[in-house]
């Protein structure tokens, strides 16, 4: 894989916990702005998070000390223009990192959420700052209940035992730093053997239907579609396509 310079060679394993933050994004942005490079490796997480965000400014829920909330601080090696494969690198370390080796069978749904049994168990939310940048994790971990409008699931839920929230982050920063080592055709190669509704037929954002069929070079999707392909950037999402009456 090409880079435009050398990963830090030093990993900085800390971590920064709070009781109560607006959001742990903010705060690992924050580090990243004074650290630069530095920062590579370092977590921001909190017991509970008053303005938590995932994508085009959707709130977080998150229950206080049954969830968990946390950003990762890192500086790819990666030319800038592959930064797209951060969020798919990062569904591939809560996958195999947290999930897959604790019994579960999630799947990556394109371009930032994670499925297990069809319903949200994690979302991850990417920023950039400077040279760096900041993955926002939120997996839904040891609660009892979540609201049933929310379609999602906790580990706890599928498992019928808590996890301890704390070995869980350093077992996922463990896995993303080790994915980010990999050249993109072998993490394409990971990511499409857990990638969700390969089978179904899926709708893109604007209404085009069609069948999953790979990811372009900056881990865009491609679906097939009447008439050809068409590939998806990150901010269109797919859902599940409807069937046709």
């Amino acid at each position: 894989m090409a880079t435009d310079r050398e990963i830090p060679a030093e990993t900085r394993d800390y971590t920064e916990w709070h009781e109560t933050i607006r959001s742990t994004n903010d705060r690992a942005c924050e580090i990243a702005r004074e650290k630069g490079t530095k920062a590579h490796g370092w977590i921001v997480g909190a017991e509970e998070q008053t303005a938590g965000r995932g994508r085009k400014g959707r709130q977080w829920i998150s229950e206080p000390g049954k969830g968990l909330a946390f950003s990762l601080v890192i500086a790819p090696s990666w030319e800038r223009r592959r930064w797209g494969w951060l969020s798919v690198a990062a569904a591939l370390a809560v996958c195999e990192g947290g999930l897959r080796s604790r019994g579960l069978d999630p799947l990556i749904k394109w371009p930032n959420d994670i499925l297990v049994e069809g319903r949200k168990i994690c979302g991850i939310l990417i920023e950039i700052r400077g040279d760096c940048a900041v993955i926002g994790i939120g997996l839904n971990v040891n609660e009892r209940k979540l609201p049933l409008e929310l379609g999602a699931v906790s580990m706890f839920q599928l498992l019928g035992v808590e996890t301890n929230r704390e070995i869980l982050v350093k077992e996922i920063r463990e896995e993303l730093i080790n994915v980010l080592q990999l050249a993109e055709p072998l993490i394409a190669e990971r990511a499409w053997d857990l990638l969700a509704w390969k089978e179904e037929v899926v709708e893109t954002s604007s209404g085009l239907r069609g069948r999953i069929r790979g990811f372009s070079e900056n881990a865009e999707l491609k679906v097939e579609i009447p008439g050809g392909l068409v590939t998806l950037s990150d901010p269109e999402g797919i859902r599940l396509a409807k069937p046709v009456q």
